[in-house]
């Protein structure tokens, strides 16, 4: 297991040092069109990384169990963030959303707050009711009914990126924690009803599609040829080509560091969702090979620390942090590379934004917080635990 957290640690590490260096050269020129500062994106990322690294030694020395002894504190975090999600809707609307807090200079995204509540809450409900998950009413609707409070108030905001990140980490952990398939089918068929019927109204969302979708297959989904060719020179369209051209022009070893041309203005979130295309552009396909490995390496340490946890709270809070990182991960890269429609989720580690790192890092220390502990079941089983030596061998 030390071997797995020092690639775990590893990683993260490698992770973020790419996404500084990329920040550095991405975030230049937005820097300087907006705050006449190339480097204004790197420094306050590096604050923000600062907060970060603290959350994330919270989380690893916090032992997770407490989660479970101590019901008021799930109860209490739960709380915070809804009535956070439910505050943004006192500040003015950016692009037509309310998803921020802003507090003078300081913003927070309550939402990603809650993806890593719902791995939390989910988790220990589960842990809690054990083999009734099976039932429908005492089990597996009032674990759904705690989802789906989170996702009601994230597609209020609207936003949709995070609805589906806190469904999709909410139904793995229900399918890890053994939630018959026709519960979990019934409930989500009512969810996709209810968030295509949503979807179908917003006009932004559709175009998005619209530009996306191949025109036969827009025109099955009752999207018409007019619409399918006003959205092509649109901003629904507009980042997509631009970001695919970046990745072109890389080719194999890239453009070099500082040398991206679409940074220039072509692409506006250069530093935020669509910072993997700069990097292509620069590195080339060496980057994009590399970068793929290493949420790959994540994910498999995560599954290792899932699987050989002592307990089931464990299990499932290492799998659902190992989900929620390396899923918004192959989302991000997926939207980048034109595989996936255009949604706005950042690339963990790597892309502009404090609240996003934070919750990466709280997923990552409390992979550690689960690792670390692996091994105390089997020392109290041998007769050869002693707690002060024992615990200051693990940390």
């Amino acid at each position: 297991m030390y071997k797995t957290l020092t690639f775990l640690g590893i990683t993260i590490l490698s992770l973020v040092v790419v996404g500084f260096v990329l920040l550095a050269s991405a975030g230049e020129q937005n820097g300087l069109r907006l705050y006449n500062n190339a480097y204004f994106f790197l420094t306050h990322q590096a604050v923000w990384l600062g907060v970060a690294f603290m959350f994330l030694l919270v989380a690893a020395f916090f032992d997770y169990h407490r989660w479970r002894d101590w019901p008021w504190l799930t109860i209490a975090f739960y709380v915070v963030v809804v009535v956070l999600m439910a505050s943004v809707f006192a500040f003015p609307a950016t692009k037509g959303s309310h998803r921020w807090l802003k507090l003078g200079s300081l913003r927070m995204q309550p939402s990603e707050l809650a993806k890593i509540l719902v791995v939390v809450a989910t988790s220990v409900l589960l842990d809690r009711i054990g083999w009734r998950v099976e039932r429908f009413w005492k089990g597996a609707l009032p674990v759904v009914g705690v989802a789906a409070v989170l996702m009601g108030l994230a597609v209020a905001e609207p936003d949709f990126g995070a609805t589906m990140v806190i469904a999709l980490t909410a139904g793995v952990l229900f399918l890890v924690a053994g939630m018959k398939i026709v519960h979990m089918g019934a409930m989500g068929l009512v969810g996709v009803c209810a968030v295509g019927t949503l979807l179908a109204f917003n006009s932004n969302r559709m175009n998005r599609i619209a530009a996306w979708l191949p025109s036969w297959l827009a025109s099955a989904f009752g999207i018409s040829p007019e619409m399918i060719a006003a959205n092509a020179e649109k901003d629904a369209n507009y980042q997509l080509q631009h970001a695919l051209e970046a990745i072109r022009k890389g080719g194999i070893t890239g453009a070099g560091l500082s040398r991206s041309d679409e940074k220039l203005g072509y692409l506006p979130e250069a530093h935020t969702d669509f910072i993997f295309a700069i990097g292509a552009e620069e590195w080339g396909l060496v980057f994009s090979i590399g970068l793929l490995l290493l949420f790959v390496t994540f994910f498999v340490c995560g599954m290792i620390i899932s699987a050989r946890a002592p307990d089931r709270l464990g299990r499932l809070l290492a799998f659902g942090m190992t989900f929620l990182v390396f899923f918004q991960a192959m989302f991000n890269l997926g939207v980048v590379t034109g595989c996936l429609p255009t949604k706005g989720l950042a690339l963990p580690f790597i892309s502009y934004g404090g609240t996003n790192l934070i919750t990466a890092m709280v997923a990552v220390g409390t992979l550690f917080n689960i690792g670390r502990q692996i091994e105390l079941p089997a020392a109290r089983s041998n007769g050869t635990f002693q707690s002060s030596s024992f615990r200051a061998n693990l940390a």
